[in-house]
């Protein structure tokens, strides 16, 4: 009795324990029916002990798990146990419970216990939904998002040498987590950025790396532009807000960032693309002002922080606000119009996307005004209500450059003057008007200016230009517009003026111009002019009128303006060297002579005498160290001096009439067996003249006194001559040149008288 006792004593405690234990526990028969349960089924499920009892256990299961129920119930028959098996069941008001189960078999009976993880899997399952929006976010999202890590803390804040804890951190943090955006910024792939260093992804500028990562350790977060080298070795410019990572002993660990491209300032608003939650992270670090106004409400329902930043207010100032709230009162109504005009025609058709820009004039809190653009799109909300979600910028900086090309667009960068498309736009106008009659207009065209480009280069045809332009705004009155309508030529519109007034103008001008000079080089405009006293219906008419007169005084004039710029640039070559001087009119001289042993006609012999005057003219363009120096040329220097043909042959052939000059220049160090320069030209092809002024110059070269050569004796260098002939030089001019007696070629004989008087009286 005290045995049995006891072992009731121990059942009944056994049994308290099972009904008290938050657990449920049962026992099944192989046929999957209850035998046994303790109160918890009751508390889970809400069925009575008596109700479960001696019931399949399928009755409760729901239908998709009946199935797997009855293949562990044949497992656990086979003497095997389970363990974790999850299974629902219906409770009393029709919902399920998520059951996890361990079970064994013991004398055919199903020995099971479970818990109730319905709350937990439903905890996970919002938690994987939390995790799968913020990786869908993290990878959808349009700002390159990033995270490094060190595998091992570095103590920043104590580290006794700043340097080499710097070295650790940019050797060995790298990074783990990078989203597609932020490895398209780097125009990469995943493997070219996970696993890399600072070092490795700053490759290209290693010290500007230090200073962020200094600059970042020391603030705990940094924000600012930066300037990386993408993959394909092109720049970027990222606008980024990086915060470090500390662990609980506060030592660094890494760092994560958010940034953007902003190479691209066209693109320096984000699309707002994917959803609510996007869209707020996206606002948050643009600079551009995002905000959302409710059509219904006539107020903003949001607006991003950074509205403080370009009008004053914060967020909180503009929220529930009126749209023109901030807007300067020259055109709230315009725009307040524009916005519910476009905002009708999209309720017509809210399935069509509309997008529309506007700018505007903006009051700041501080009263200042500022022109702002907006791009606007429109929405149906679930609920029926309309929204505008705009984005607005400070376009201040871009409005001054649009101001500032327009005014440029109508000006003559070199001169300040007005430029053709300014000319043709406006200017034309005014001869349609009554009120300005008399006009006359006058057509100016720059003599020279190709001939001085060519020879003084163009920064001096540019200060030519800019001379003749002063000229012609020194004359200018009141009403008159003075424009360069192309590279030489200008055009002046005088309003209520006559012949007489045209006729003194120019005077006036020609007086200005005679009084100026540039690079030794007088300045020559010709004019021409035309003068309306009805009212001009058709511009182009007119304006050839005055064209047309230009070109015939240019005619008269122009060769006479190119016969003074080549005596100046004769005297101007004669005062780099001495030698050139003498050399010029030794040449000119043997060239003439032996013109004559072949019975040249006067006039050929006259321009065989320039010719010769001229052959190196293109020195003007050589510096005078080079042409006076006394020591053997360099390669480099021999190349230099070499161009004196081409340049001689550009600054003569400018000339009418003088073609065949510029061609005896261009061609006179050519050689009969193709070897000369600057064409490498053979017998054939080389005029006999540029062959008689090739030996002319050939000998003077040798006899005389130049620099560190000895000059040779005179039989010398006809046998030096008489050695190249038919190589070098024409042999039948080297027969010529030996026939000519010793005073000619000794150089000292008396000239003709007025030999060199005037070489270019031809002209």
């Amino acid at each position: 009795m005290n045995e049995i006792q006891e072992r009731e004593k121990q059942l009944r405690l056994l049994e308290a324990i099972v009904e008290l234990t938050p657990t449920l526990i049962c026992t099944i028969d192989l046929s999957g029916n209850f035998t046994m349960v303790n109160s918890e089924w009751q508390t889970v499920l809400g069925y009575a002990k008596e109700d479960l009892e001696h019931t399949s256990i399928l009755t409760y299961v729901h239908p998709d798990d009946r199935e797997s129920t009855l293949q562990q119930i044949v497992h656990l028959s086979k003497g095997n146990r389970v363990l974790n098996f999850i299974n629902r069941y219906r409770s009393v008001n029709g919902e399920y419970h998520s059951l996890e189960w361990r079970s064994y078999v013991s004398d055919n009976l199903i020995y099971g216990t479970a818990r109730d993880i319905t709350q937990k899997l439903a905890e996970e399952r919002e938690r994987q939904q939390e995790l799968d929006l913020l990786s869908l976010l993290f990878e959808q999202t349009l700002t390159g998002i990033f995270l490094m890590l060190l595998d091992n803390p570095v103590d920043w804040e104590h580290a006794p040498d700043k340097d080499a804890a710097l070295d650790i951190i940019l050797k060995e943090q790298r990074v783990v987590r990078a989203n597609q955006a932020f490895i398209d910024q780097f125009r990469a792939t995943e493997d070219d950025i996970l696993g890399k260093s600072a070092l490795e992804l700053f490759q290209d500028n290693t010290g500007r790396a230090r200073e962020i990562f200094r600059s970042l350790l020391n603030e705990k977060k940094l924000s600012q532009n930066t300037m990386m080298i993408r993959k394909d070795g092109t720049a970027a410019w990222m606008q980024g807000d990086y915060h470090c990572l500390f662990n609980k002993k506060g030592e660094f660990v890494g760092h994560f960032g958010l940034q953007i491209d902003i190479s691209n300032q066209r693109e320096y608003e984000l699309a707002l693309r994917k959803s609510e939650r996007m869209y707020r992270l996206i606002t948050e670090h643009a600079f551009d002002v995002i905000w959302v106004y409710n059509f219904a409400g006539d107020a903003f329902t949001y607006m991003s922080p950074s509205v403080e930043r370009l009008l004053g207010y914060s967020a909180d100032e503009i929220v529930g606000k009126p749209f023109e709230i901030t807007l300067h009162p020259s055109n709230a109504t315009h725009i307040k119009h524009t916005l519910l005009h476009n905002f009708k025609e999209f309720k017509k058709n809210p399935v069509e996307k509309m997008h529309i820009s506007f700018q505007s004039r903006q009051i700041k809190k501080d009263r200042k005004s500022f022109w702002s653009e907006s791009t606007v799109t429109f929405r149906l909300r679930e609920h029926g209500d309309y929204e505008a979600i705009g984005v607005t910028r400070d376009i201040s900086t871009r409005k001054r450059y649009e101001d500032k090309i327009l005014h440029l667009s109508y000006r003559d960068q070199l001169t300040g003057l007005y430029n053709r498309r300014y000319f043709e736009e406006f200017q034309s106008k005014l001869l349609h008007e009554p009120q300005n009659l008399p006009v006359s207009i006058i057509v100016c065209d720059v003599n020279g200016l190709k001939l001085t480009n060519d020879v003084f280069g163009h920064l001096v045809g540019d200060r030519l230009l800019v001379a003749c332009a002063s000229a012609l705004l020194s004359v200018k009155r009141s009403g008159d517009s003075v424009a360069r309508i192309g590279g030489d030529e200008f055009v002046i519109i005088m309003l209520h003026a006559s012949e007489d007034d045209v006729r003194e103008r120019i005077l006036e001008i020609q007086k200005i111009l005679k009084e100026k000079q540039i690079a030794d080089t007088k300045l020559s405009i010709s004019f021409g002019t035309a003068t309306a006293h009805e009212p001009v219906e058709v511009f182009e008419p007119f304006f050839r009128q005055a064209e047309d007169a230009m070109y015939r005084n240019k005619l008269l004039e122009s060769t006479s303006y190119k016969y003074d710029v080549i005596k100046v640039l004769i005297k101007s070559l004669y005062a780099k060297s001495t030698y050139e001087k003498k050399h010029s009119e030794r040449v000119s001289y043997l060239a003439v002579q032996l013109g004559k042993v072949f019975h040249f006609s006067e006039a050929e012999l006259d321009q065989l005498r320039l010719a010769g005057i001229l052959h190196d003219i293109g020195k003007i363009g050589i510096s005078s160290d080079l042409l006076n120096q006394h020591r053997p040329l360099t390669n480099s220097e021999w190349t230099q001096l070499r161009r004196h043909a081409e340049m001689g042959y550009q600054i003569v052939r400018s000339i009418p009439g003088f073609d065949q000059i510029a061609n005896w220049i261009f061609m006179h160090h050519e050689r009969i067996d193709g070897e000369g320069y600057p064409r490498g030209l053979k017998s054939d092809y080389i005029p006999f003249e540029a062959k008689i002024i090739a030996v002319a110059n050939a000998f003077d070269a040798m006899t005389s006194e130049f620099g560190y050569r000895t000059p040779r004796a005179i039989d010398e260098a006809l046998q030096e001559l008489r050695n190249h002939a038919g190589t070098q030089f024409d042999t039948d001019v080297v027969d010529a040149i030996e026939k000519l007696s010793q005073p000619v070629l000794m150089g000292n004989s008396d000239f003709e008288e007025g030999f060199f008087d005037d070489p270019l009286r031809i002209l």
